[in-house]
């Protein structure tokens, strides 16, 4: 898992929102943790007690020094602070790999890493990264190793279509096909294979801001931040998007999100994207709520459908974003909306409600295609759907693991975690299950070959996953800086170690890895780089 930093701390404000996810993964054990600090805490106030009595058998004049001046307490305090975070600095200006925070809380310890982590949290607040002359796409490409087809395939295949994304909660490609005791988990997802240009190595890329920077990766072609929600830490920005480059297009472009516009400060998101109506919780009013977060996903669906309906029946072209919820953990589904049967020994489990959201999801999904199909949308619309994050993570827990992989015949690892379905539907073309390896960050770029549209006046970090068998993809936030996919291996930043992506099988080749660290670093640092660029350049009228 990743650190509490001094970033997260940011996201104290949210609590509320996630307090069900937050005690579901809580753990007595963690408590252990705090042990040293109660028991600092606990001699601190014994020898209090002890100075206090003692001084107080001493004159008056000698007790007038247990008084402490406010100005000289506030001073001391932040000699103190001072000095123990100059301490905690000056113990890792040697170490050698100052962007792996992982590596380095294991060699000097979570405090000094913790202290070195504010210094340099604080001055990130003051620093900029300035515009270089290498902000352009050959750089970009060069950085990735890959050059532009001259003649890409599917390109123009679906001009003039509609675009419907649907972005699914907390839903994990091995899913795909995955049954348990002879119940298909996602039979939706699993008929939508037969029909649609299927990829099973694609990968999420989200940062801290989590289903928020699955947004905004899918409609920029752009990086999230190493640390922060880019919905929270960037602001009043527009972006070159998705729908600004379909509004070129006559386009209209909307999104639908049964969760309070406000979380994740999306309702400043969706402008900066350049979307023209957003629906949220005003809209969908909480009906048939599931959980703390907002109307099931039958409703999500459900009441989207005419506003679709009604553009098409008008012959106006649109771009729907639409954003699942009822997967979203601690998968709490009620017991009314359980569609299948699980074992007896998951049942109530984190493990096997996880099963009954994720399944319910598909179901609606397979409503939603259905009214589609039935109404005449089908034919003239191109479908993508994509798992935003993922749903499951390690854990203490060894039923819970020992189970799931008995279920899986083999171990969920990191490479699942990240591993996300991505299903394209087009009309006319024949189903396909696609190998090429790619991520969140492509998902822009590919839909533009499809609709025929040329990039040629944004910078985009991602490439067209149909022409490109060769792939470079970076992740933040919850994997050490320099974590990276090829087009063949998983690799942790500061490991000698890779993973290859197709059998989970280990693979060793320290320079190798190296070498891929250092690139996937100059494109975060880039991509950054041209954050700051169009935060400086490009604000919102």
């Amino acid at each position: 898992g990743r650190r509490l930093n001094w970033e997260a701390l940011g996201q104290l404000t949210y609590l509320s929102e996630v307090k069900s996810s937050i005690a579901e993964i809580f753990s007595p054990i963690y408590l252990l943790f705090y042990v040293d600090m109660l028991i600092l805490l606990v001699w601190q106030l014994l020898n209090r007690k002890i100075y206090v009595d003692y001084f107080s058998t001493k004159s008056l004049k000698s007790a007038k020094y247990l008084k402490f001046d406010p100005f000289f307490k506030k001073k001391a305090v932040t000699t103190v602070t001072a000095l123990a975070l100059t301490v905690c600095s000056l113990s890792v200006v040697f170490y050698p790999d100052k962007g792996n925070k992982m590596a380095m809380t294991r060699e000097v310890g979570i405090l000094t890493t913790q202290g070195y982590e504010l210094l340099t949290f604080w001055q990130k607040k003051h620093d900029k990264l300035a515009p270089t002359d290498k902000l352009t796409q050959a750089t970009i490409n060069r950085l990735k190793q890959i050059e532009p087809s001259s003649w890409p395939k599917y390109f123009g295949a679906a001009s003039g279509k509609n675009i419907i994304l649907i972005q699914l909660e907390s839903i994990e490609n091995f899913l795909i096909n995955f049954t348990v005791d002879g119940e298909q988990i996602t039979p939706n997802l699993n008929s939508l294979v037969q029909e649609s240009l299927y990829f099973p190595y694609f990968y999420s890329q989200i940062g801290q801001g989590n289903t928020s920077d699955a947004e905004f990766i899918t409609n920029t072609s752009l990086y999230p931040l190493a640390d922060g929600a880019i919905a929270k830490e960037l602001k009043n920005i527009k972006y070159p998007s998705l729908p600004r480059l379909l509004k070129e297009q006559g386009y209209v472009s909307l999104t639908f999100h049964a969760n309070d516009v406000t979380f994740w400060n999306r309702d400043n998101l969706y402008p900066c994207l350049g979307f023209d109506k957003y629906y949220d919780k005003a809209f969908y009013q909480d009906e048939d709520p599931i959980g703390r977060w907002g109307s099931s996903d039958q409703v999500l669906f459900a009441k989207a459908f005419p506003i679709l309906k009604e553009l098409h029946a008008k012959r106006q072209k649109f771009y729907a974003s639409l954003i699942t919820l009822s997967s979203h953990h601690p998968y709490n589904l009620p017991e009314s909306k359980h569609r299948i049967e699980i074992p007896d020994e998951i049942k109530g489990t984190l493990l096997g409600n996880y099963f009954l959201a994720v399944n319910y999801t598909d179901y609606t999904l397979g409503q939603f295609i259905q009214a589609l199909k039935a109404h005449g949308l089908w034919d003239n619309t191109v479908l993508v759907v994509f798992g935003d994050h993922f749903g499951l993570r390690n854990t203490t827990d060894t039923f819970y693991k020992n189970t799931l992989s008995k279920l899986l015949g083999r171990d969920h690892d990191q490479l699942d975690s990240l591993n996300v379905p991505l299903l394209i539907r087009i009309p006319g073309l024949k189903a396909q299950t696609i190998n090429n390896v790619g991520g969140q960050v492509d998902l822009l770029p590919t839909i533009a070959n499809l609709l025929g549209l040329s990039l040629d006046k944004q910078l985009v970090f991602g490439q067209d996953i149909f022409n490109h068998s060769d792939n470079l993809l970076g992740f933040r936030f919850y994997y050490p800086e320099g974590t990276l996919i090829t087009a063949n291996h998983f690799h942790e930043a500061g490991s000698r170690y890779g993973f290859n992506i197709f059998n989970h099988k280990p693979y060793e080749d320290k320079e190798f890895f190296l070498q891929q660290e250092n690139r996937v670093k100059s494109l975060l640092a880039l991509s950054d780089s041209y954050l700051n660029y169009l935060a400086e350049n490009q604000p919102l009228p």
